[in-house]
């Protein structure tokens, strides 16, 4: 499983990777690693 985190706070998990980039590529931004399964959304500007 891989957590993003958002900037809010808010926290979504998905079952692949892909799934997680393609949801922050979505959302305008991309997915940064913070350790082994969990990143941050770091919005596009």
């Amino acid at each position: 499983m891989y957590k993003l985190i958002f900037p809010n706070g808010n926290e979504q998990t998905f079952e692949s990777f892909s799934q997680m980039n393609e949801a922050a590529r979505l959302l305008g931004g991309e997915a940064k690693r913070i350790s082994a399964q969990m990143y941050a959304f770091v919005p596009k500007k």
